[in-house]
């Protein structure tokens, strides 16, 4: 179900509402209602709109180790963090590996991985307590986790390909924002952002049996001779178990693969791509400052 209001267009996921925003300056991203309404973050899911990259590339392309232009993809960071409503200076990237890492990341950090070298060499998830520093993971297909904590501000940003999801490196997320910051996984509020879902994302017997293995038989379905998963209930499920609330997760229900015009899928482009990226930024109240 779509609705259109204001610019904005609502998107209807698994218990819970994303909004599609368009911005002054063209970039259009996604946000989660539930994590928007805690007002104490930040945040969005790019999309491929907005951004000066062309080609393969178009437009919001976030992929430095590519052909692209590394003064495109700085335009286009300095876009996506004009849009979102934060500063370019405080975004904090890492080296994603396709692991389970989880990192901290502190104001000293601002910069890292764009504006200066990459100190975070394998991390596939971010987490911080620090006002004002954007943590950001990249996607094409895998799934793009947020998180903030009610009670603490703590947020996390969290990038999950299929070894990550089987590693459970969401639920690792949500316990070490509690662990370093405080507060229960209870309080955890989680947006799993536009991704590959299960009918596009067919998989060999042997990853098949390990979300099998780890999740169940839900997790593997067959459509005709080939295993397909799904990697979306599986975090949930992940993050269930360490506590996060059902009504606390946010599903975008939105497939990188069937969206392809509008999204970057590594899938439906066989590799000739962007990326995008999940961007969350815990922001100072009035109250605060």
């Amino acid at each position: 179900m779509f609705i259109i209001i204001l610019g904005l267009r609502e998107i209807k996921g698994d218990k819970g509402m994303f909004k599609l925003v368009t911005a002054p300056n063209g970039v259009r991203y996604y946000i989660s209602d539930k994590i928007e309404n805690t007002g104490l973050v930040r945040h969005g899911f790019t999309t491929r709109a907005g951004g000066v990259s062309s080609g393969c590339y178009s437009s919001l392309n976030l992929r430095f180790n590519c052909d692209d232009s590394r003064e495109n993809v700085l335009e286009n960071y300095r876009l996506a963090a004009e849009a979102i409503g934060i500063s370019p200076q405080s975004l904090v990237l890492s080296c994603q590996v396709h692991e389970d890492n989880v990192l901290n990341a502190s104001a000293e950090d601002r910069g890292n991985g764009i504006w200066r070298d990459n100190r975070f060499k394998s991390a596939d998830g971010l987490v911080t307590n620090e006002y004002d520093t954007a943590l950001v993971t990249h996607y094409a297909d895998c799934v793009p986790i947020l998180m903030v904590n009610v009670n603490t501000g703590a947020v996390a940003s969290v990038h999950s390909g299929w070894k990550g999801t089987v590693k459970r490196i969401a639920a690792k997320a949500a316990v070490k924002l509690t662990a370093d910051y405080g507060g229960d996984t209870g309080d955890i509020i989680a947006a799993i952002g536009p991704s590959i879902r299960i009918d596009h994302f067919e998989v060999g017997d042997e990853v098949a049996e390990q979300f099998i293995n780890e999740f169940g038989c839900d997790a593997a379905k067959k459509f005709g001779e080939k295993y397909h998963v799904d990697m979306q209930q599986s975090i949930i499920r992940s993050l269930m178990d360490v506590g996060v609330k059902r009504e606390n997760i946010d599903d975008s229900g939105i497939c990188t693969y069937c969206e392809c015009e509008s999204l970057y899928s590594h899938r439906a482009s066989n590799g000739n791509r962007g990326t995008h990226g999940a961007i969350i930024s815990k922001i100072r109240k009035q109250d605060d400052r």
